[in-house]
């Protein structure tokens, strides 16, 4: 029996992790034994740590690139890993700035299509941003394409954040998706707080106890959303793509690691971090990563969980063990400047 693959897509900061989350907690409640291929830009992983520290689940990780081209050939040997424990869902999250046609088109290629099946491709948007997107990226004309394939290649389009715009903005949001897919369905929703049920419809796990008594705790979703993936691209265009295929998905964007001291005298508080943030204005992405810093008494604090996106940072407690780290993505980045910069904070 082939196992029902599930991609989330979406572009950097629009909440693809929020939602693998809840769809992990969903699948445990139903008894499902998922798996997770998570692909991360940076050398650090961020995203992962997440999920394992949140719902201990095991999670094969593809750092330092995108699984749609410079890791691409790494894919089957991911998701070989996430079959050797006999899954009964697989997810892949991919990295902000992937095509996830590309993955799809992976997916039936062998030996994975004798494995595997493409059940579902979820794209997850920001509201507050996604609008700005084109002209914002207008010197990436591979980014541009990609973001639309994003929107193109969605069987499920997730509006997130949308408490925090107008409605008129929404609006605008849902026309501009539809000149790029004229069917799938959209939601708005903020958290990424979906109904869950027609995203996991007629997955059971492989060897239930008592089959039919699980089959009746789980919630009629009514018609799936899904649709067939047989020959043609999810998601029907009203505006197709003539540009060539240059070979990738992004060209100016770029991740860079860095890590704090190790020295406990040395640090920063949370005021100099944000800044930091906007120092770099438009051209920072994403930031992410686990972080130790200086409170007002002068002493370190516990280890945070520390997010950039959209102009907007937030901030959660983490049990992160190892040396802190941060994680910035963003437009022409200049690593040696930053790097500077960065350790110019600790002197």
């Amino acid at each position: 029996m082939k196992i029902p693959v599930m991609i989330l897509s979406g572009f950097l900061g629009s909440g693809k992790t929020t939602l693998l989350l809840t769809l992990l907690q969903e699948s445990k409640a139903r008894g499902l034994n998922a798996g997770v291929v998570m692909n991360e830009l940076g050398k650090r992983d961020v995203d992962g740590y997440i999920l394992q520290e949140q719902t201990g689940a095991n999670v094969e990780k593809l750092l330092d690139g995108c699984v749609c081209c410079s890791r691409k050939e790494d894919l089957p040997r991911s998701l070989g890993a996430v079959l050797a424990r006999r899954p009964d869902i697989i997810y892949i999250e991919l990295t902000g700035v992937a095509d996830p046609e590309e993955i799809a088109l992976a997916l039936q290629e062998q030996p994975l299509s004798e494995r595997v099946n493409l059940h579902y491709t979820v794209t997850v948007l920001d509201a507050e941003n996604v609008l700005e997107y084109n002209s914002r990226f207008s010197s990436d004309k591979q980014l541009v394409r990609t973001l639309r394939k994003q929107l193109a290649g969605a069987d499920l389009l997730i509006v997130n954040k949308s408490d925090l715009v107008e409605p008129e903005r929404l609006w605008r949001i849902e026309k501009t998706v539809r000149k790029y897919n004229t069917d799938s369905e959209i939601v708005f929703t903020h958290y990424s707080e979906i109904n869950l049920a027609p995203l996991l419809a007629g997955i059971y796990p492989q060897e239930p106890r008592n089959a039919a008594a699980l089959r009746s705790t789980l919630p009629v979703s009514g018609v799936p959303l899904k649709r067939m993936h047989s020959g043609q691209t999810p998601g029907a265009t009203a505006v197709q793509e003539r540009e060539a295929d240059s070979g990738g998905s992004y060209s100016q964007v770029s991740a860079v690691t860095l890590t704090f001291p190790q020295s406990a005298e040395q640090g920063i508080s949370g005021e100099q971090l944000e800044a930091f943030f906007q120092q770099w204005g438009s051209s920072l992405l994403r930031a992410k990563g686990h972080v130790r810093l200086i409170g007002p008494e002068h002493g370190l604090q516990p280890v945070q969980l520390v997010q950039f996106a959209g102009n907007r940072i937030s901030w959660e407690a983490s049990r992160y063990p190892g040396q802190p780290y941060i994680v910035f993505i963003g437009l022409g980045l200049d690593e040696q400047q930053l790097t500077a910069q960065w350790s110019s904070l600790f002197g």
